[in-house]
């Protein structure tokens, strides 16, 4: 009887023939320079290969340090080796690694979500353990664990803003595996022997073929993808800048968070000219590049050019990011739909963003009449432009449009866990509005965020008569008993015929049309639903600047 094991396994690109294609320069380096053991044999599917590299024993890199406290240690040396084997069966070449050895795979060979499909199409998506996901649209990273076998909804999984990277479970196929733990690499426990990996391979091929996974839980994958296939990543950098060079409208600009008090500058970095910029636009780059946007390359999306931030408050630091963070926006390659969001690259599902882009127009309502506008504002030595703080901005409506400015005025509930919010920016007691007001709207984790804090604050009024009180005196020590009764009498039992309005003040697009990044929109769509839930309506408006 065969003990358990545990082996990871990698599937190799189709069009990889040669065993040798697997791995980095690195690792041919040393076979070419003889500094590998390499050996054949046939007891591994039809032919196989392993190269094992040994290194010269060293001391371990803390011995040092302890013996500056304890004296008389011993001359520790440890032998770092590792091994690769390769093997061809089923017409396809697989590749399994011992110690460190999956640091001499060559990433862009390799099948990169060859783990992930086949754990989808073996796992039943009511026995997960663990589950690593990325949530785009606040740029969240994490994984989630359970001692217990739980739903794949148990762990939270939003479709498509969460996306499975990799994904642990035990199999209800004990011949295929007891437990299985797939992302790029597939890792099988089982009772098995080094020669049983074909077979398995085998059946993981067929697994990692197969669109079972379409009828259960997992699906949602299919919506939105990461791209994690190097070759295809170049590709898509190399579409960027190619669009970016044609004066074409498909991408545009954006930056992290910053703070709302402050007046910003913005500019670009790793250019011969420093212009400020009231705002983060693609055309003002193009300007700035002039005619060397000619020589616009890979190497200087990824790493010469950056955007910063620059405050009006010398205290604070600049913010900078590179500019391929900087993009938003999609490309279409071979009728597939790509969209980059913070440096990183995405497949999606195109009925899923149809639905996505219908939902968002949905919520978007013109002016009635003309709204007030932002303030430019101009640096004393007068080389920089800028726009006033949200809060002043917000003091200004409130007082044109007979509202209250509740910017910055932080309410707290205290029988409610993490009951702390802000009710709104602007309150609009006679047309009853909550109303939100973010400056921009090129940035996904700060709009994600934006709306976010607009729905946990409706459901806190909605729900609590304690957070309702509370706002009425608020209102009350702000402004006068009438209107404070007003408001209360407005607010009701149940906050009745009441609208949740975001307004987001920002430039056009080139065509003149007004948007947010696709992945802000799938948050704005999940918190109307919640919000309409809740009998409110919702309306988003453009404030251009």
């Amino acid at each position: 009887m065969s003990k358990s094991k545990t082996f990871t396994l990698y599937l190799a690109k189709v069009e990889v023939e040669e065993f040798e294609h697997v791995l980095t320069e690195a690792a041919k380096t040393r076979v070419n320079a003889g500094d590998a053991v390499v050996a054949d044999s046939e007891g591994l599917g039809s032919k196989a290969r392993a190269y094992i590299f040994d290194n010269v024993p060293r001391p371990p890199t803390w011995l040092s340090d302890v013996g500056e406290v304890f004296g008389g240690l011993p001359a520790i040396k440890n032998k770092s080796s590792c091994a690769v084997v390769v093997f061809e069966h089923a017409k396809r070449i697989f590749v399994t690694s011992f110690a460190h050895g999956w640091q001499y795979i060559d990433d862009s060979k390799i099948e990169t979500d060859f783990g992930l499909r086949v754990a989808i199409n073996s796992l039943n998506d009511s026995k997960l353990r663990r589950i690593d996901r990325s949530h785009l649209g606040e740029a969240i990273k994490g994984v989630s664990q359970s001692a217990f076998q739980r739903d794949l909804q148990a762990f939270g999984i939003d479709e498509a803003l969460d996306l499975v990277r990799r994904i642990t479970g035990r199999t209800d196929d004990d011949d295929f595996a007891n437990s299985l733990a797939g992302s790029t690499s597939l890792k099988i426990t089982r009772e098995m022997t080094l020669s049983d990996l074909a077979g398995i391979a085998e059946e993981a091929l067929t697994r990692f073929q197969s669109d079972d996974y379409k009828k259960t839980g997992f699906q949602i994958i299919d919506k939105v993808r990461p791209i994690l296939d190097q070759t295809m990543l170049m590709t898509l950098d190399a579409k960027a800048v190619e669009i970016i060079k044609a004066g074409q409208d498909n991408f545009e600009l954006s930056m992290p968070g910053w703070s709302e008090e402050d007046v910003v500058y913005f500019g670009f970095s790793g250019l011969y000219v420093k212009g400020r910029f009231p705002d983060l636009l693609m055309a003002n780059y193009r300007a700035e590049l002039g005619d060397n946007i000619a020589g616009l390359d890979v190497n200087s999306l990824v790493k010469k050019h950056g955007v910063f931030a620059e405050f009006a408050n010398d205290a604070m630091v600049k913010k900078r990011w590179s500019l391929k963070k900087a993009l938003i926006g999609s490309v279409v390659i071979d009728d597939g739909l790509y969209a980059i969001s913070e440096g990183e690259w995405y497949r999606l599902d195109q009925q899923f963003k149809n639905d996505v882009d219908l939902g968002f127009q949905g919520l978007v309502k013109e002016w009635s009449s003309a709204p007030l506008k932002i303030i430019k504002k101009v640096s004393e030595d007068g080389k920089k432009t800028g726009f006033e703080g949200e809060l002043e901005y917000n003091k200004r409506c409130a007082v044109s449009y007979s509202q209250i400015c509740l910017d910055q005025e932080i309410l707290l509930v205290p029988s409610v866990p993490y009951g702390k919010f802000e009710a709104c920016d602007l309150l609009d007691i006679a047309s009853k509005r909550l109303i939100h007001v973010k400056k921009s709207s090129r940035q996904s984790s700060v709009l994600s965020h934006f709306f976010k804090q607009g729905s946990n604050s409706a459901r806190l009024l909605k729900t609590y008569p304690e957070a309702r009180q509370i706002l009425v005196e608020r209102v009350h020590a702000l402004t006068d008993n009438d209107t404070a009764e007003a408001l209360k009498a407005n607010l009701g039992d149940s906050l009745s015929d009441w609208v949740i309005e975001f307004h987001i003040i920002d430039a056009p697009r080139p065509d003149g049309s007004f948007t947010i990044p696709f992945f802000s929109r799938i948050t704005l769509r999940d918190e109307a639903r919640t919000l309409k839930g809740m009998t409110f309506d919702v309306v988003l408006r453009f404030i251009p600047t």
